[in-house]
């Protein structure tokens, strides 16, 4: 059944638009009617709910609450945290149901909502489909709104941010002290995070876009424009960088010469730490279809296997929970590692970088210079909602990629998708020819942009 109103990671769009007041009022009203329907004891339900940075959680949050309270559900407000840092608590404070309010790496006219299960995970295909039910028959919500004497109530819970810094600090014991490590916050959510872990941990830290003021999340800045980082990781001599995305569930690595290190190269660099302490279940990584041949050949080399899903975190956690396994992720930098939380964590998984790096007596560089990638190119082509939906039955553009495929051979693949939580479609192209990848490249993109206009 398609969703009206999820996507992949949770309901997401432009903020007082998409994201409007009735709608977002709408879900707060339905997810306290679905709480009190599973719910069989004599209490109210609760809820944890956290937001990130964006000048718009504040109305979203408003919006949100009044369904909630209105409905009977008490909520503990945890203030401006990480994405996991909301699935942790849920499971730690023991609640019915963890929300947070971001739209990740996305730029700030947009917002959204993701939802987490009371044991942390993002809530199963099925019970979205079943909230939006709900969220439709207005005539059942209003009908069971809760009694005066029975509203919900709101609290500020702030404090409990430091659990989540805790929690951080003991998922190692290696010692960060002698390390220089600059943090990009990406003005986001893991400013009250990050730099005090590390910090904790005894590194050096130099934190930059670290000082939000609603309107500058992501904005040039954080793990999906780590150039700032490149250039003051070299001017402060430092050992690495870490980037976070805006609800900081991303991380992207920048290595002592100025390097990107990729969720790829993350991933193989904690895979192969884990495999020699004997803490990697099965010796198997769990990505998606975007992971580089090359990574996938190194993890071989070392005795590592890989299993692929689709594009999307849930899609990884979903393969990693049905073989029993803990490390998997995305190249753009989500990293799960289910040893210490249910979804990805960008501060966690750094965390869990350094520690490797430590371990191996290694610099960062020396560590990736192991692994060889195949040439990569990834292009986002703007289309409107519709053409996103439709773009696979139209016979021009699957002409095109039919043509590429035989082109490529044996010697490269060609991915095109919808984004899932974007207007956009995604065009990759890995090859070992750095021509054929870039000419392939321009005649589909033209296509695709041509096609978009004339739909």
């Amino acid at each position: 059944m398609a969703r009206k109103y999820f996507g992949t990671d949770g309901i997401r769009g432009v903020a007082n638009k998409d994201l409007s007041i009735d709608l977002v009022t709408n879900l707060g009203l339905a997810l306290g009617y679905y709480l009190k329907t599973i719910i069989k004891e004599e209490r109210k339900p609760r809820v944890v709910l956290g937001t990130d940075t964006r000048i718009s959680g504040y109305m979203i949050r408003s919006a949100l609450s009044a369904g909630l309270t209105a409905m009977g559900v008490n909520i503990d407000f945890v203030g401006v945290i990480p994405t996991p840092g909301v699935s942790f608590l849920t499971r730690y404070k023991d609640v019915d149901l963890g929300i947070m309010i971001s739209a990740s790496h996305n730029p700030i006219t947009d917002n959204g909502i993701k939802i987490f299960s009371k044991d942390g995970y993002k809530l199963e295909d099925c019970i979205e489909e079943e909230i939006e039910k709900i969220m439709e028959n207005k005539e059942l919500l209003y009908s069971n709104l809760a009694e005066a004497s029975k509203l919900g109530r709101f609290s500020f819970s702030e404090e409990d941010i430091n659990a989540y810094r805790r929690f951080l600090r003991n998922t190692t014991k290696t010692s960060f002290k002698g390390k220089k490590i600059v943090i990009d916050a990406a003005n986001g959510a893991s400013y009250r995070v990050a730099a005090k872990v590390f910090q904790s941990l005894g590194a050096e830290i130099i934190a930059i876009n670290n000082i939000p003021n609603g309107k500058n999340i992501n904005v040039n800045c954080g793990s999906t424009h780590p150039e700032l980082l490149q250039e003051m990781v070299k001017l402060y001599k430092a050992d690495l960088g870490l980037a976070y995305d805006g609800d900081a569930d991303r991380l992207i690595a920048v290595d002592e010469l100025g390097n990107i290190v990729n969720g790829d190269l993350v991933i193989a660099i904690i895979a192969l730490n884990m495999k020699k302490r004997g803490t990697l279940n099965n010796n198997t990584v769990v990505t998606t279809v975007m992971s580089n041949l090359g990574f996938e050949k190194y993890l071989n080399d070392n005795g590592i296997r890989l299993v692929r899903a689709n594009v999307g975190d849930r899609y990884v956690l979903e393969k990693m929970r049905q073989q029993s396994l803990n490390l998997g992720g995305e190249q753009s930098g989500h990293v799960i590692i289910l040893d210490h939380n249910t979804t990805g964590d960008g501060v966690l998984s750094s965390i869990q970088l350094v520690s490797s790096i430590i371990e191996s007596g290694k610099k960062l560089s020396e560590l990736v210079s192991d692994i060889t990638l195949w040439p990569q190119r990834l292009e986002n082509i703007k289309v409107s909602k519709e053409f996103k939906n439709t773009w696979k039955k139209n016979s021009k553009i699957q002409d095109e990629i039919d043509l590429a495929t035989k082109k490529l051979a044996n010697n490269g693949r060609i991915l095109i998708r919808e984004s899932g939580t974007e207007n956009l479609i995604r065009v990759m192209i890995e090859a070992n020819d750095e021509k054929l990848i870039d000419e392939i490249m321009e005649s589909i993109c033209q296509l695709v942009e041509k096609e978009s206009k004339n739909a």
